[in-house]
């Protein structure tokens, strides 16, 4: 037998695996980039809600409780809670939104304190006010039209409104005094 040339087929040329290669890599690079882009767009911070004005029949009596945060005027920072006599954690929290109330206008802070008495008798809601050492403000909303568009499905909530009228935090639930004066601070400073 004669030593003569392979008879195999010639390979294939290396470029179309080359090819493949960076084609895969393209398309992974443009599929992680997406759900880069995804998570990004998905957990940035939304824009902040603008808080709507309120009025309310003033528990206990007296002229209507109204409540702007935006328009002609300087507005202060708020904290309007939300709380009934009906709801058990309420009264643990209530007691200390009022200390906290008190001090923080003891100090001279502008800070505005307004609560909502939610979808509650009117004598067991100023009892239970006057019980807890609410000084503030607080509207009576027999029928929890107020709640909704602060976005609070049920009692008690706390919401953040600064100096130009954004929610910048809410609550849900009761709040601890340390929380209360940190966002009060926060809030503070717009």
């Amino acid at each position: 037998m004669s030593s003569s040339a392979s008879t195999d087929p010639p390979a294939p040329p290396a470029a179309p695996a080359r090819v493949r290669r960076r084609l895969f890599s393209l398309a992974v690079g443009l599929l992680l980039a997406g759900l880069l882009w995804l998570a990004l767009v998905s957990f940035s911070p939304a824009p902040l809600k603008t808080a709507q004005a309120f009025s309310l029949p003033r528990l206990g009596g007296g002229p209507r409780l109204t409540v702007t945060f935006t328009g002609i005027g300087a507005h202060p920072p708020a904290v309007v809670t939300f709380f009934a006599s009906w709801c058990g954690p309420c009264h643990t929290e209530l007691p200390i939104l009022a200390t906290v109330a008190r001090k923080t206008e003891a100090a001279g802070k502008k800070i505005r304190f307004v609560g909502v008495d939610d979808n509650d008798a009117p004598a067991s809601g100023l009892a239970f006010a006057r019980k807890s050492g609410v000084a503030f403000p607080v509207g009576r909303d027999a029928l929890s039209r107020v709640a909704p568009t602060f976005d609070i499905p049920g009692n008690p909530a706390t919401v953040f409104v600064d100096g130009q009228g954004k929610i910048v935090k809410t609550v849900l639930g009761p709040i601890k005094a340390a929380t209360l004066e940190a966002e009060i601070a926060r809030i503070e400073r717009t």
